[in-house]
């Protein structure tokens, strides 16, 4: 459309973008775009002002500014409204995005005073179209200095927007890459977060496991031991990354082996354990593989649900479970009572008694049996009942020596 003969506005216009500088869109999820209009009064006179509107070339052309009808608008006193085609109002034949401004609470169309305050009108939520060039935004103003006298037809100029081709993302943009909680519980939740453009395809890494994020901002994970998060990218034909460690305050590892001295602090659960010097767990320590210590160890508690070999010495000041083979290649000690039973039987036990009490003790297949508070000592062989033969005495021992036929029991 051609400019009317009414002249030009009789108020100033200036416009910025934000993000500035503006840049042609490079997908469908790039950012919406605002465009910030200033209108002012630079002349001497009073302007009374009833309805400007701006129109944003539509299309995918170099000089088209919006690639689709879209947006919103609003401005402090004043109503701003995107016109749906067909309107009464003035705007150019072709495809444009219009936007129609009139001050709140006019309806008898008297205008407003637009004085030296001046008026900023936002139009937002746009989206720009996708070739670098400049458009022209084209604005139509119905505005007078004698409100008994307005024009027949609106005031027109143009206010020129360039599209910058978009420039490649710089590695920087990328930022806090970071977790909710830098400590957790093993099993706990962790939610990372990040900060950068939404043009990006993002890949989270962790445990030798890789996890396509594409486009978001957040990934969400389940640890069980200290882990580090790798946050990575590609920009510039370059793959970028970020790190992010987070700690588990009671880990469970598969396997852990230590050439040196080890010392638990914390309740830990490992699948398999090696350690080359001395073992101290300050509290629980739960070994769900085998377990194999060279060096003296100290544990408060210790679970070993497979065999347990140790080279040295080993002494646990807690309690001690194994659920399978508990292997002794050196000396065995307690510093307290010892009780071994087996499918709901006792087998033997030191607990209330000074030496050792047991149901039953067998030595080469021949039994000597306790049974009640019996006072005396009864033998039967082949030599008949009662009577003691083939006694020797070494020392405060009896040694019986009867050709493996003979038993002893108390009664």
């Amino acid at each position: 459309m051609s400019e009317p003969d009414n002249g030009r506005p009789l108020l100033d216009y200036g416009v910025i973008s934000e993000p500035f500088p503006l840049y042609a869109t490079t997908g469908t999820d790039d950012p919406a775009t605002a465009l910030h209009i200033v209108v002012s009064n630079g002349g001497g006179d009073t302007v009374y002002c009833r309805e400007i509107v701006f129109s944003l070339p539509e299309g995918d052309l170099a000089q088209s500014l919006v690639r689709e009808d879209a947006g919103d608008g609003q401005a402090p006193d004043w109503d701003v409204v995107r016109l749906q085609p067909g309107t009464q109002t003035v705007v150019p034949s072709g495809d444009y995005a219009s936007f129609q401004a009139t001050p709140k609470g006019d309806a008898k169309k008297t205008g407003v005073r637009v004085d030296a305050e001046g008026l900023v009108i936002t139009l937002e939520n746009l989206k720009i179209s996708a070739r670098p060039g400049t458009a022209r935004i084209e604005i139509r103003e119905v505005a007078t200095t004698n409100t008994d006298k307005w024009p027949d037809s609106p005031r027109f100029t143009r206010l020129a927007m360039t599209k910058f081709p978009a420039p490649k993302i710089p590695v920087q943009a990328i930022s806090d890459f970071t977790a909710d909680n830098l400590e957790v519980e093993a099993g706990g939740s962790v939610r990372l977060t990040w900060n950068g453009p939404s043009t990006l395809d993002y890949t989270v890494s962790y445990g030798g496991e890789s996890h396509p994020v594409g486009k978001n901002h957040e990934h969400s994970a389940t640890i069980d031991r200290d882990t580090t998060f790798q946050l990575s990218y590609v920009t510039g034909g370059t793959t970028h990354c970020l790190t992010t460690t987070v700690t588990v305050k009671n880990p469970k590892l598969t396997g852990l082996e230590v050439d040196g001295d080890a010392t638990v602090t914390g309740a830990t659960g490992v699948q398999g354990l090696t350690v080359g010097g001395n073992l101290t767990a300050e509290q629980a320590l739960k070994v769900g593989g085998s377990a194999t210590v060279s060096g003296p160890t100290d544990l408060q508690e210790l679970t070993v649900n497979k065999d347990l070999g140790s080279k040295s010495r080993l002494s646990v000041s807690g309690a001690l479970t194994a659920d399978s083979t508990l292997t002794v290649g050196g000396l065995l000690k307690a510093n307290s009572d010892i009780t071994v039973s087996w499918g709901g039987t006792t087998k033997f036990t030191t607990d209330g008694a000074n030496g050792i009490r047991t149901p039953d003790i067998s030595v080469d297949g021949k039994s000597i049996v306790f049974r009640g508070d019996a006072s005396r000592l009864i033998y039967t062989g082949k030599h008949g009942d009662g009577k003691l033969q083939n006694i020797n005495y070494i020392g405060d021992s009896i040694y019986m020596a009867d050709n493996g036929a003979a038993q002893f029991y108390f009664e």
